[in-house]
């Protein structure tokens, strides 16, 4: 195998492989407080793909900083406390969940 050919190949397999670690990431979040055993792996699933990828990382911090909010507060996150960016992320995945359910 040539270099150029070894180079490119391993360029190949990580650009395919990033999409893949980013969607666990999003599902990580998704599935926050919530059992495997219900729906949710699948409603996550689904809201995992209508997730545009330049919201995708503020909608995972978004569902991360809720779910730190309601663990240490038993109350909902005040979205009037985010910041634009995570409002936005949130703002997605409201929308993405509506088409999910």
């Amino acid at each position: 195998m040539s270099r150029i050919s070894a180079i490119a190949t391993v360029a190949f397999l990580a650009l395919a492989v990033a999409p893949a670690a980013h969607a666990d990431e999003f599902t990580d979040a998704c599935m926050l407080g919530n059992s495997p055993a219900s729906d949710m792996p699948r409603t996550c699933a689904c809201i995992s793909t209508k997730i545009a990828a330049g919201v995708r990382a503020d909608a995972t911090a978004a569902l991360q900083r809720s779910y730190e909010a309601t663990r240490d507060t038993s109350k909902s996150i005040d979205p009037s406390t985010l910041p634009p960016n995570l409002m936005r992320g949130l703002q997605a995945y409201v929308a993405a969940q509506a088409d999910c359910l």
